[in-house]
C-alpha cells in the first residue's frame, strides 16, 4: 500500500530559505558590491545618467561624444527608469548597482507568486519554492546578468508579469467576472508592451501563454483563449500605433531596426550561436538544474513507494509542461538570429528551473521530510553557518574593483592627468587603433568622468592612448602615468 509523502517539519523549510539566502550573498551581492560592472550595464547606466543631467532625450538617448551619441542599440525603457534613480539619487553608482539588485528581488517575488499560483492545492511541492528559487539564481547566466545590470532583467520582470496575469485570468474562479478576466489579459499586454520597450521582439513570447496553458491544461474554452490572444495583440498594436504617430518615437524604432535588428537578424553582427546551436545552448544553460534533476530522481528511487496517487501525478507534469513550454517559447526564437550568447536566455531560465523542479520537488521535499531530528538541526545549523559565510564574502567584496581593476585603475590614472582638479571635465581624447574598441574603457572613462575617447583618424586631440602595437603621430610624447598595457601621450 502506498503512502502519502511527508512534507518536512518547518525548520528543515527554512533551512532551505537561508540556503537560498547564503546563495544569493555568494553568486550576487559578492559580485554586485564590487566596482566592476560589465559595459553593457555600464553603458546603460552612463545614458541613464547623461538623461537625469539633461544630456540626450527620451527617444534619443546620449552616451558619448564619440560612441553612441544617439543611442539606438535597444529601446529605451530601461534607461529611463534608471534616470529616475539619478534624478533622485544623483550621480552616484548605488543607482545602477541598486537597480540591478531591485530587478532581481522583484523577480524573485514575481516567480514565487507564480510558483504559489501553480501549485495551489499541492503543499509539498509548494514549499519547495526555495528550491525553485535557487535552480534559477544558478541556472546559466542568471547571476552574472543580475549583478552586471543588464537588459534582460527588466525584461524579465515585465515577461514574469505577464505570464502571472495571464495565469490569474484562467485559474480563477468559475464566479469571477468575465470583465475581471478581460482586465487582467489587458494588462498582461501592457506587459509586454513594456517588455518590448526594453528589449525589442525578444519579449514577445508571453503573448503566447494563454495557448501554451489550454495545451497544458486544457481550460479555458479554446475560444476564450483565441479571444485573450486577439486582445493582448490588439494592446499591442494600439500602443506602437499611438507611438508611430510621434516623430520620435517612429524615428527611434527606426534606427532600432536598422542599427539592431536588422543587422543582427541578418548576421552583420558575427555569427555564433545561432541556429541549430541553440538547442545546445538551451542544454548548456540548463545543465546544473538538468543534474540536480536527474540526481534526485536516480537517487531518489528508494522514495518512490511514497508516490502519490495518478491524478495529483498527472496534474504535477501538466504544470511542469506549461512552465517548460514557456521556457521554450522564450528561448527557441532565439535560433533565428546568428549571434546568440549565453545571457539572452535568463529570460526562458526562471520557466525552465521552476519546471524541473516541479518535476524533482516531491521527491527532493519527502527526501528531507525523513530527516532524522538530529540531521533535521546539522542542516539547520550549517544553513547558518553558510549564510554567516556567504554575508562575510559580501563584507569583504565591498568596494573592491573586482575583474576590471586594471581598466579601473587606469581610466583613474588618465581623468586625473586630462582633468586634474575636476573629476568630469566633459572632455575628449584619442584612442590609436584597436585601443577604441576597447568597451570597458568607454564605459569607465565616460561612467566616472564624463570623457569621451575618439578614433586618433577622426579627431587629434590633446592626449592620446596608445599601446607598443601603434604608430602615433611625432606630435605626441608619453606622459610616463602608469595604465599598462597603454601608454597616455599627449601633445
Amino acid at each position: 500500500m502506498r503512502r502519502s509523502l511527508s512534507s518536512p517539519p518547518r525548520k528543515v523549510v527554512a533551512s532551505l530559505w537561508l540556503l537560498l539566502a547564503a546563495s544569493v550573498c555568494v553568486l550576487l551581492l559578492s559580485s554586485l558590491v564590487r566596482q566592476s560592472f560589465f559595459f553593457d550595464g555600464g553603458i546603460y547606466a552612463s545614458i541613464a545618467r547623461n538623461l537625469a543631467e539633461g544630456v540626450g532625450s527620451a527617444w534619443s538617448p546620449h552616451f558619448s561624444k564619440t560612441l553612441f551619441p544617439i543611442f539606438a542599440e535597444h529601446p529605451p525603457l530601461m534607461m529611463w527608469l534608471e534616470a529616475v534613480g539619478f534624478k533622485i539619487f544623483g550621480d552616484t553608482v548605488l543607482v545602477e548597482k541598486g537597480f540591478s539588485l531591485l530587478t532581481f528581488v522583484v523577480s524573485g517575488l514575481l516567480l514565487f507568486k507564480l510558483w504559489m499560483r501553480l501549485h495551489v492545492g499541492d503543499a509539498i511541492v509548494q514549499i519547495a519554492a526555495p528550491f525553485a528559487l535557487l535552480m534559477t539564481l544558478a541556472a546559466g547566466r542568471v547571476n552574472w546578468g543580475f549583478a552586471n545590470g543588464m537588459l534582460e532583467n527588466l525584461l524579465i520582470v515585465f515577461a514574469l508579469t505577464a505570464v502571472l496575469l495571464v495565469v490569474a485570468a484562467y485559474d480563477a474562479p468559475p464566479e469571477t467576472s468575465e470583465a475581471r478576466r478581460v482586465a487582467l489579459v489587458v494588462c498582461a499586454g501592457l506587459s509586454i508592451v513594456l517588455a518590448l520597450l526594453t528589449k525589442g521582439p525578444v519579449g514577445l513570447f508571453p503573448l503566447v501563454t494563454p495557448a501554451i496553458y489550454w495545451l497544458s491544461f486544457r481550460r479555458p474554452p479554446l475560444n476564450r483563449v483565441v479571444l485573450d490572444t486577439i486582445i493582448i495583440i490588439g494592446v499591442i498594436t494600439l500602443v506602437f500605433t499611438l507611438l508611430w504617430t510621434f516623430d520620435g518615437p517612429r524615428e527611434a524604432i527606426q534606427r532600432y531596426y536598422a542599427a539592431q535588428l536588422l543587422s543582427s537578424l541578418s548576421g552583420d553582427r558575427g555569427h555564433f550561436g545561432g541556429g541549430w546551436a541553440v538547442l545546445r545552448k538551451i542544454l548548456g544553460v540548463n545543465g546544473y538544474s538538468l543534474a540536480v534533476v536527474a540526481l534526485l530522481l536516480i537517487g531518489g528511487r528508494q522514495w518512490r513507494e511514497a508516490s502519490e496517487d495518478p491524478n495529483l501525478r498527472r496534474s504535477r507534469w501538466q504544470r511542469a509542461v506549461f512552465l517548460l513550454l514557456i521556457g521554450f517559447s522564450a528561448s527557441l526564437p532565439l535560433a533565428l538570429s546568428p549571434r546568440v550568447v549565453n545571457h539572452y536566455f535568463n529570460p526562458s531560465l526562471a520557466y525552465f528551473s521552476a519546471g524541473l523542479c516541479t518535476i524533482c520537488a516531491p521527491v527532493l521535499m519527502g527526501g528531507l521530510g525523513k530527516l532524522t531530528p538530529r540531521l533535521q538541526s546539522s542542516l539547520w545549523f550549517g544553513s547558518i553557518g553558510l549564510l554567516a559565510a556567504g554575508l562575510v564574502v559580501v563584507y569583504l567584496n565591498i568596494g573592491r574593483p573586482g575583474i576590471d581593476k586594471q581598466t579601473i585603475l587606469a581610466s583613474h590614472e588618465i581623468a586625473n592627468t586630462v582633468c586634474p582638479g575636476d573629476v568630469a571635465c566633459g572632455t575628449t581624447i584619442s584612442a590609436c587603433g584597436k585601443i577604441w574598441e576597447d568597451w570597458a574603457l568607454h564605459t569607465y572613462m565616460q561612467r566616472y568622468y564624463k570623457i569621451s575617447i575618439a578614433k586618433e583618424s577622426e579627431e587629434f586631440s590633446t592626449y592620446l592612448i596608445s599601446d607598443d602595437n601603434c604608430k602615433p603621430d611625432p606630435a605626441y610624447t608619453d606622459t610616463g602615468i602608469a595604465i599598462s598595457p597603454y601608454r597616455l601621450l599627449r601633445r
